[in-house]
């Protein structure tokens, strides 16, 4: 959070081409990325429309970005068109064909909701869980005018100094040979910014991509030690105690995480951690609802074809690859 919205132009149900900029004059815009077969994706649109409805006046606008699938067909905007006019839904429902504003937003989830305020993004929810969302639409009556129906902490934006030090970071990371370029970078964005995650969750990664297995694991548990109950920390730590067979002490963290709802990758990490732990059915369940939440997540695909083929299960495993290679080169185009 805190970084500036990408722009998007994408059409409506009727054809006609609305754009973010369209509503910069507004004092807030809240972007519902949802789908049709996504099970709570309904009651997000219903509830949004609630929303929208009593304060649009007051500077609000809501925007349904429907992500069916990568191409969404004429069929698929029947049954959108349906769905929104059974439902009532009064702000507008744009189609994200070839999932651009989806990828370019990093959704992990569906539904999942972009606040978007003073030009930035200022608060993220995956998914739609119970807690998280009506802690989200306390966020909201505050950013209409309403007063909070409970106390509402100050949302955490971090330093744009420390966001803009990540991101060189994560570049020369990519680049291979400017690792230990990329390792002071990391680390003067958290003494720059000690409460911005995503700068010791990118380190233990380079940590974990150079084979430091135990730098990578000790920089997340700093993490934990500044924000104990960070979800996606959390999760991370989880998926890399996993991947270094240490499946149960996995389990355990992916498991606490699950509980709140709030981390989707916390469902395939968890998924992958029963598999290597033999749990085989238990796994592949816990995959089925993980390509519920994010159909076009290719780690998903990805990681359940590592279980398969550990399986001795060649032809699944085969067809997850091919899966999770055709998702990136689509990404790529």
């Amino acid at each position: 959070m805190g970084q500036k919205p990408l722009g998007f132009s994408l059409k409506d149900l009727n054809g006609k081409t609305i754009a973010l900029s369209d509503y910069s004059d507004k004092t807030v815009v809240v972007l519902l990325f949802w789908s049709t077969w996504s099970r709570k994706s309904k009651d997000a649109l219903i509830r949004f429309n609630e929303y929208h409805q009593k304060y649009k006046d007051k500077g609000i606008q809501v925007i349904g970005i429907n992500a069916d699938n990568l191409h969404i067909t004429d069929k698929d905007i029947n049954e959108i068109k349906t769905l929104i006019e059974e439902l009532g839904i009064s702000y507008p429902i744009v189609r994200d064909n070839e999932l651009e504003a989806f990828h370019s937003y990093g959704i992990i989830a569906l539904p999942s909701t972009m606040v978007i305020s003073e030009n930035k993004i200022t608060y993220a929810l995956p998914s739609f869980p119970l807690v998280g969302t009506e802690e989200m639409f306390d966020y909201l009556l505050v950013l209409a005018g309403e007063p909070p129906r409970k106390k509402v902490k100050t949302k955490y934006i971090p330093k744009n100094n420390a966001i803009a030090t990540v991101n060189l970071a994560i570049k020369l990371a990519r680049r291979g040979n400017r690792s230990q370029m990329a390792y002071q970078l990391f680390k003067k964005a958290i003494k720059k910014d000690p409460y911005y995650m995503l700068s010791y969750i990118e380190l233990a990664m380079l940590y974990e991509a150079n084979g430091k297995i135990k730098e990578a694991e000790s920089i997340l548990r700093e993490a934990l030690t500044i924000e104990p109950e960070n979800q996606i920390v959390m999760s991370e730590l989880g998926f890399l105690l996993a991947k270094n067979d240490r499946t149960k002490e996995a389990i355990d963290i992916l498991s606490t995480v699950l509980q709140s709802e709030s981390s989707p990758p916390a469902q395939y990490y968890f998924a992958y951690a029963l598999g290597k732990d033999g749990q085989l059915e238990e796994s592949l369940a816990s995959f089925d609802r993980a390509v519920e939440l994010n159909p076009f997540e290719y780690k998903i695909y990805e990681l359940r074809a590592d279980i398969f083929e550990s399986n001795n299960v060649l032809k699944e495993a085969s067809a997850d690859y091919n899966r999770a290679l055709q998702i990136i080169l689509k990404m790529q185009n």
